[in-house]
């Protein structure tokens, strides 16, 4: 008799711990931006505005990996054709997973479009909305909204969200 006691308060007691390692706190913690990549200025560059550049078509591609990341592509992301470190940071708050992509610099008085890559995670299944920042400063604070749209995160999920 003593012995099931023992058992069920210890039951009791992993049951309980499991429940606060789960926390939303923890999830905050292990979120992360991994797998950064960019394509460089694409052949596409042009300065001024003499045309062409912008009819090409910005789009955001995201596909949910085996592992709980969701992996996001900025296809023709357009910044400055000497923008110094390009840099994609997360962070998340309940359902918003904010994304700011970052650049040091404008060197050059030229535009292009770059492929942003990264995965961030990780993720349980459910509804989100992603909003998309673009700023010089690395301060997300002080960015500008790009784009938001929402979606349903499960892993295989696989979309394409056009900017225009």
């Amino acid at each position: 008799m003593v012995m099931k006691k023992v058992f069920i308060i210890l039951g009791m007691l992993l049951s309980l711990s499991l429940f606060f390692a789960c926390s939303s706190d923890d999830v905050n913690e292990l979120f992360k931006v991994r797998n950064f990549a960019n394509s460089g200025c694409k052949p596409a560059t042009r300065a001024g505005d003499e045309g062409g550049i912008y009819d090409m078509y910005e789009t955001i591609e995201v596909k949910g990996l085996k592992d709980g990341y969701l992996s996001l592509s900025h296809v023709n992301a357009l910044f400055n054709c000497e923008p110094g470190e390009l840099k994609m940071l997360a962070s998340i708050d309940g359902n918003v997973i904010k994304v700011i992509e970052t650049y040091d610099a404008v060197n050059a008085n030229c535009i292009c479009p770059y492929d942003l890559y990264c995965e961030i995670g990780p993720l349980i299944d459910g509804d989100y909305t992603v909003i998309i920042y673009q700023d010089a400063t690395f301060d997300q604070a002080d960015a500008g909204e790009y784009t938001r749209f929402n979606i349903s995160y499960k892993k295989g999920i696989n979309g394409t969200i056009s900017k225009y």
